[in-house]
């Protein structure tokens, strides 16, 4: 039987931007229906090269241009009038190359959405999408610049008012790739977000983020996608297992973009609780645990509080191992991820003006002192549980490319 091709296009300059891809990729790998290879580059591509995939190093934003693009606010806008037609000419030329049957892309490669939908390529388009930044999410709180006096207007005409900026920077984000679409005579593929899949493939669960707009024929929630992690406890775990100190975790994640370990190591200086610190670099920090880089996944499940950015995976993992969360967060998508946990009832979330030592200590000590944070986590933890984001992956997946073949026909 003539396997499947399937491309697989991530950037592997972000750790969850690399493993939601490869984690589907792993699940239909085992079916033995699919042939698949890996289009990327970055650090985190050696998680493809451990996992057996061949893969492919394709020219990509680097991290820094993209933090350079970041708007804390509203939007990350990262194809423009200078790069656009240089990211879509790679795309469709290893695309071209490749001739997969399916293509299965993260964020970042919208450009590869355009070229795979070209007639004489014209494979089945599956994204891989953070609900956050999807068409299908609205938020509805205020940005943390805009002004006080805003709030004199009615909520009713500040939420139409947000529908309105919103709908105006989603249209800006994608407006390079609406402008290739049409040149191609591609309009039929053009939706409010640029490029509209074949499949949306939610790496969400919908007790954060239900999306009732969506349409379920071709959106799915698959649940989050979290691999434990294949790295060994680090030697101080056990010694971190045994302080009987109340034990907060601090990681920033792979997307963090502001280094805060000042603020931290001034803020817990008086060693009333235990440290694990996950940091940027390898030093010594007050009496801290760990300070560099480590599985978090293998130090959660002992403690009782995590301090965060806010990112996806993180925040996953936190659910998945019933750790309420104090949240901090870079840019807008992690500040909408914070608000919606803290609506949920399992995390506080600090804005920028409230990040100093005494705003910090009062929020760790209401979070570990209620324990309507530690009950509302356990619920969405247990509510997560359901998800088999493998299984519906490749259910999903493997009914839409049928639909699809049929279609061409």
């Amino acid at each position: 039987m003539t396997k499947i091709k399937v491309l697989a296009l991530v950037h592997g300059q972000m750790s969850s931007h690399t493993v939601r891809v490869l984690a589907i990729a792993k699940a239909l790998r085992q079916t033995g229906r699919y042939d698949i290879i890996f289009s990327g580059d970055g650090l985190y591509m050696k998680l493809v090269e451990q996992a057996g995939f061949e893969w492919i190093k394709t020219q990509l934003f680097n991290k820094e241009e993209l933090f350079q693009r970041i708007d804390d606010n509203l939007a990350t806008i990262y194809f423009t009038a200078e790069n656009y037609e240089k990211y879509f000419q790679i795309e469709k030329a290893m695309i071209g190359k490749i001739l997969p049957d399916i293509i299965i892309r993260d964020h970042f490669r919208e450009m590869a959405g355009v070229g795979a939908k070209i007639k004489q390529i014209r494979a089945f388009d599956v994204f891989v999408q953070k609900a956050t930044l999807s068409p299908y999410y609205h938020f509805d709180f205020k940005p943390e610049k805009l002004p006080e006096w805003i709030s004199i207007f009615p909520k009713r005409f500040l939420l139409f008012a947000a529908r309105k900026i919103e709908n105006h920077y989603r249209r800006k984000n994608s407006c390079y790739i609406r402008k290739k679409l049409k040149e191609l005579g591609l309009q039929k593929y053009i939706s409010i977000d640029g490029v509209r899949p074949d499949l949306t493939l939610f790496p969400d669960a919908k007790e954060l983020f239900e999306l009732a707009d969506a349409d379920s024929r071709i959106c799915k929630h698959i649940g989050p996608v979290l691999l434990t992690g294949q790295d060994p406890a680090p030697e101080w775990l056990e010694e971190f297992k045994r302080d009987k100190r109340k034990k907060i975790l601090i990681a920033r994640g792979t997307s963090g973009k502001y280094d805060m370990t000042g603020l931290f190591e001034n803020t817990f200086n008086d060693g009333k609780y235990a440290i694990a610190f996950y940091g940027v670099e390898d030093k010594k920090i007050n009496d801290f645990y760990g300070c560099g880089k480590f599985d978090i996944d293998n130090v959660l499940p002992f403690c009782d509080l995590i301090i965060s950015h806010s990112g996806t995976g993180t925040n996953y993992s936190a659910i998945k191992h019933k750790v309420p969360m104090l949240v901090f967060y870079d840019h807008f998508e992690q500040q909408i991820n914070a608000v919606e946990l803290e609506r949920k009832g399992v995390a506080l979330r600090l804005d920028r003006k409230h990040r100093r030592r005494e705003d910090i200590l009062a929020s760790v000590e209401e979070i570990l002192d209620n324990n309507k944070f530690k009950q509302n986590i356990t619920a969405m933890s247990q509510s997560i549980s359901r998800y088999d984001f493998q299984k519906l992956a490749v259910e999903y997946i493997s009914q839409g490319f049928e639909n699809f073949k049929k279609q061409q026909l």
